[in-house]
């Protein structure tokens, strides 16, 4: 319902100035976040998200640039973001796929763009796989094999035509599911990661951190908290978060919510940053105002496949509209 209202606000406020609707909100520094760049089309990610190549990426950053200065989480931290009619942006990037070391540090690099990496423990040198990227791998593979989904829609119990359907509403917890479907229509999930890595190595983490960048933990193996008693939420950041500081010794600690922190009550955000857990964390609810310095919410940047610019204009324009109805503050 979100997307399709800023899809249809994007048509009105293409034709606006970027510049100026910035001004007008009020709220000059953005967080825009994405998954991955790349020119090949994706397996894991091709049924899930509508990510740039290489040109789109390097357009949208030149674009972003033009009207807001990238600074790195610490200089937003230590004031340097300043008042709000400046315009500045903290990039980041999600899943710490492979992407992130071989195409967009090296562009960032050039372009002198500082940016935050957020990792899942578990995903790390290839060791597992998120269920989603999984669910997209199936639905790639039996869209190419008529018998493997034949197999995939008895072994469902729906029909063929909606095995993809049926496999994209799998959740976290349900997730063994996908694995058992694997080894049914014989995937080695093991031998196509050792094939084809999905994620990054430590080392090449290291090399992000080596390169300046920053690094955050992104939860164990990117579960869906919203579904989690407030117990299992503290806890799952907290093991998260300790394991990466402890890996590559970050400092601040920072921390996304994987899919989103809706559902993440308020208490619980308060207990995670006042006891130490984590120094900033992230959302992925947009423009938004939480009231609360170091709980922050992040622009996805690959929500609508449109440019950055575009997707920026409605993002700010649906923020003023929202503005006169009290419909900007995160907690109601």
């Amino acid at each position: 319902m979100e997307n399709r209202r800023r899809r249809s606000i994007s048509v009105i406020a293409g034709a606006m100035n970027l510049e100026r609707l910035v001004s007008l909100s009020g709220e000059g520094t953005i967080f825009p976040f994405y998954h991955v760049v790349s020119n090949l089309s994706l397996p894991h990610m091709k049924h899930l998200y509508a990510y740039p190549d290489e040109s789109q990426f390097e357009k949208d950053l030149d674009e972003m640039l033009r009207v807001f200065s990238p600074i790195s989480i610490e200089a937003y931290l230590e004031g340097e973001a300043g008042s709000g009619s400046r315009r500045q942006m903290v990039l980041s990037f999600d899943d710490g796929l492979l992407e992130c070391h071989q195409i967009i540090a090296p562009l960032l690099r050039k372009k002198g763009v500082p940016a935050i990496f957020f990792l899942n423990n578990d995903f790390i040198d290839n060791k597992a796989l998120f269920f989603r990227y999984r669910a997209s791998l199936l639905i790639d593979y039996l869209s190419k094999e008529r018998g493997a989904l034949s197999l995939a829609a008895k072994y469902l119990s729906v029909p063929e035509g909606q095995v993809g359907e049926a496999l994209m509403m799998v959740t976290y917890q349900q997730q063994a599911l996908l694995k058992a479907l694997s080894q049914h229509i014989g995937i080695d999930e093991a031998a196509y990661l050792n094939e084809n890595p999905l994620y990054m190595s430590t080392r090449q983490v290291r090399d992000l951190s080596n390169w300046g960048f920053h690094l955050g933990a992104h939860s164990m193996d990117h579960p869906e908290f919203f579904r989690m008693t407030e117990e299992e939420m503290v806890s799952g950041v907290k093991r998260s978060m300790q394991d990466i500081k402890e890996r590559f010794r970050i400092d601040p600690a920072t921390f996304a919510f994987p899919f989103t922190s809706d559902g993440v009550p308020e208490g619980v955000i308060d207990a995670l940053l006042t006891g130490g857990v984590a120094d900033v964390i992230f959302g992925t609810a947009g423009l938004k105002r939480t009231g609360k310095d170091r709980f922050i919410q992040r622009i996805p940047m690959e929500s609508m496949d449109m440019p950055a610019l575009r997707l920026l204009k409605a993002e700010y324009l649906y923020y003023l509209l929202k503005a006169p109805l009290g419909r900007n503050n995160y907690f109601k």
